[in-house]
């Protein structure tokens, strides 16, 4: 006891001797209490991104119907065909598959006509074929000889017109230069300082302006004439004899052309004179010395050039000719080659089609002198005897099909998504260890109002019957009405601003978010415009605006936004609501003692 009160004692004549240092251990644990408490208790208003890394999945839609199964369906078989019942291969009672023959008619009249229709099939066939063979060879060969000779006409008329523009640049030079001296020499009389043209035109003008109107139309007739025969010139001289037949031919054309044109100008030339001889003489005014000869020389001119462009003309004309009858002998023999005119082939291609169809027709009725099972079930009756004679549509035998079906009925939500074909699962209350596969066999495309409701009735069959399923029990069908491939997001990361829907992403990704807590990000995430596919309600595909391997934010976890439960002292008045600085009522001070 003594011992205990003498280190109080010592304790506190420590603490009482070293106060200040005692006091700064008071306050650092009070500060660490508040520093503590609120670091606990502090409210955090920073929201957590939960997300995920979209990928390649697929998606199928379905919905659930209930209904109940329907009773299997009778039906009477008729004949399609007429005649006597020869035999009947069945009971009644038997179970049948489909496809299975009820009745034999006798066949005898639709085995005829099957044969007839092959005969005539085979008749119009050996036409074809004889239309289709090979000309005889004479046909042939006369077809060939008469392409040969009209080559080589061709040929030699290209050689002819080759010579004949060979004539013409011999001839034409010449001429075009003595064109050139009488219109643009300077030899009038008294007028030397003119060329010849304007001289003449001035000493006539003052008597008849016409002459003026003479004399342009000589100069445009020459520049247009010495334009074509210079260009004509060029291309006889780049042109050696043996050229393709285009070139020979564009040859002749050409140099045909430049001839006619110059003797176009020779012809205006002439007038242009003519026009100054006869109007100066009408005055009896003297005629220049250099008048009448400069006519004269172009009249000669004018005949040289004249037969030129005879010959080139004759041979442009042989040329088309024999062109002519060279396309008409290749198409012949092509013709003969070929074979029949293709209007006669198709005539008779028609033909054999229309036997084609009449050799069907005849198969299919002797088809039908068997009366089958259009699908599998029971004979319940047999409706005819054997030799008994029945018309078409007579009624053989009642078949009850093995055909089970659920009817549903699906609301017009549904309905505009179901079609026909689409396949299901069908499961029983009553059986719960048997899952039947089904296919949508029809969808009502009238509805029925009840209550303001519409529904539409739709039946699902059983692709397997089973006989342990029976009439009346209600059944599940979860039908499956669609199934798409793709970017796959689950649907809470889809979100919708007015028709646009948007997700919203981490790029580049934010670390330690995809777990249930997620992570708190510096930065908001980014907002991405997509497009949507299909969806199963609880994934979607994603078809335009995203790739894979995105991170995409699923769900936003608020912050909280709750007050501190408790707060921590403050340091100002944790005793005895002092002032600052002072503690316990007393003044802070520093140092010991």
């Amino acid at each position: 006891m003594n011992t205990s009160i003498t280190r109080f004692s010592a304790v506190r004549q420590y603490a009482i001797t070293h106060k200040f240092i005692s006091m700064i251990g008071v306050l650092a644990v009070i500060g660490a209490g508040y520093y503590i408490n609120g670091a606990l208790n502090t409210p955090s208003t920073a929201p957590r991104y939960v997300t995920t890394i979209i990928a390649t999945s697929t998606v199928a839609a379905s919905m659930t119907e209930t209904g109940q199964v329907s009773a299997s369906s009778n039906i009477d078989v008729q004949s399609q065909s007429s005649g006597e019942v020869l035999s009947i291969p069945v009971t009644a009672g038997q179970h049948v598959s489909a496809g299975t023959a009820l009745a034999y008619l006798d066949p005898t009249t639709e085995q005829q006509a099957v044969v007839s229709a092959q005969q005539a099939l085979q008749s119009a066939q050996i036409a074809l074929a004889q239309l289709q063979e090979p000309a005889a060879t004479s046909t042939l060969t006369s077809a060939q000889n008469t392409l040969a000779t009209a080559q080589a006409n061709l040929i030699q008329m290209h050689q002819n017109g080759y010579n004949d523009v060979s004539t013409a640049f011999l001839d034409l030079p010449s001429v075009i230069t003595g064109l050139d001296t009488i219109l643009h020499g300077t030899t009038v009389p008294g007028r030397t300082s003119e060329q010849n043209e304007n001289a003449y035109s001035d000493m006539t003008e003052p008597y008849d302006s016409t002459v003026v109107q003479y004399r342009i139309l000589a100069e445009s007739s020459y520049q247009a004439a010495y334009a074509a025969y210079t260009q004509a010139l060029a291309d006889f001289r780049s042109t050696p004899r043996n050229a393709n037949d285009a070139t020979i031919e564009a040859l002749i054309n050409e140099s045909y052309q430049a001839a006619a044109d110059i003797s176009d100008a020779l012809k205006a030339s002439t007038n242009f004179l003519n026009f100054v001889s006869t109007t100066l003489a009408n005055r009896n005014l003297g005629l220049p010395s250099t008048l009448t000869p400069q006519i004269n020389t172009l009249t000669g001119y004018t005949t040289t050039t004249n037969s030129n462009v005879a010959a080139l003309a004759s041979d442009a004309a042989n040329v088309t000719s024999d062109e002519r009858a060279v396309t008409a002998a290749q198409a012949s023999l092509a013709q003969i080659q070929a074979g029949a005119d293709q209007l006669s082939v198709q005539a008779d291609q028609l033909s054999i089609q229309e036997k084609q169809d009449a050799l069907a027709v005849a198969e299919q009725n002797l088809a039908e002198t068997v009366v089958r099972a259009p699908f599998s079930g029971i004979v319940a009756a047999i409706a005819v005897q054997q030799y008994e004679t029945i018309g078409n549509g007579a009624t053989v035998a009642t078949v009850v099909s093995d055909n089970q079906n659920v009817d549903i009925s699906v609301n017009e939500v549904d309905a505009a998504k179901l079609k026909v074909g689409e396949k299901a699962t069908l499961t029983f209350d009553a059986l719960p260890n048997i899952s039947i596969a089904g296919t949508v066999s029809s969808v009502n495309a009238i509805g029925t109002v009840s209550s303001g409701v519409v529904s539409y009735d739709a039946v699902v069959t059983f692709d397997t019957p089973n006989q342990n399923v029976k009439p009346g029990m209600s059944a599940t069908a979860d039908i499956i009405t669609g199934i798409q491939t793709g970017l796959v997001v689950p649907v809470s990361a889809i979100k919708t601003l007015g028709t646009q829907d948007y997700v919203d992403i981490f790029d580049p990704p934010l670390q330690g978010s995809e777990t249930p807590n997620g992570a708190i990000s510096a930065v908001p995430p980014q907002r991405v415009a997509i497009t949507t596919g299909l969806t199963d309600n609880t994934k979607t595909i994603i078809e335009s605006g995203l790739v894979a391997g995105t991170q995409v934010v699923i769900q936003t976890i608020a912050g909280t936004t709750a007050s501190k439960t408790s707060s921590a002292p403050s340091i100002f008045n944790a005793a005895g609501g002092g002032r600052p600085g002072r503690i316990g009522g007393g003044i802070f001070r520093g140092g010991g003692g």
